[in-house]
């Protein structure tokens, strides 16, 4: 089975000129991917930045705020949830399934050092009714569209460095 919804693709290097936003984006550029899926007008992504930091919905410590982004998601008429501890793919499956694509957050080594990243699920590969085998997100820090739209990664290294933690947002 292939299961692949049709989420529109940002990158924080293509689609935000402020250099020190295009580093620090991903939060912003998941949530615009899924609002934007789910029919809303986003603002554009440096508006919603600035915004953000200034209502404590981005720390330089520690990056995006989860409840921020829910809260967000919630002002556009759209129902939001956040998870911590998530040790298995079902929620995400069932979500995927029912058509919504889930932001969630990965570990991310970059010059040995470890940060945390956001992302969005757009899909995924099954063998088996259950077995999902891969998954396809959206990795906002490509240079280019195609190389940045619904890449796959297996599920073993999915888990290795998903950190439990997943924003749900349907209509």
């Amino acid at each position: 089975m292939n299961q692949k919804l049709d989420v529109p693709y940002y990158s924080q290097f293509l689609d935000i000129q402020d250099p020190f936003w295009m580093i620090r984006a991903c939060g912003a550029v998941a949530f615009t991917s899924v609002l934007e899926y789910h029919g809303k007008s986003a603002p554009p992504l440096l508006t919603f930045c600035e915004n953000a930091r200034e209502r404590g919905g981005y720390h330089l410590e520690n990056g995006w705020v989860h409840d921020y982004l829910v809260d967000k998601a919630k002002e556009y008429g759209l129902q939001a949830h956040r998870m911590e501890g998530l040790l298995s793919l079902d929620k995400i499956k069932s979500s995927l399934d029912a058509g919504n694509p889930v932001i969630v957050s990965v570990e991310k080594r970059v010059l040995e050092q470890k940060r945390f990243h956001m992302i969005v699920l757009t899909g995924y590969i099954s063998s088996h009714e259950s077995d999902i085998t891969s998954l396809y997100y959206h990795e906002s820090e490509s240079t280019t569209k195609e190389k940045g739209a619904h890449r796959s990664c297996d599920t073993e290294t999915f888990m290795k460095y998903w950190r439990g933690k997943a924003i749900f947002i349907t209509q």
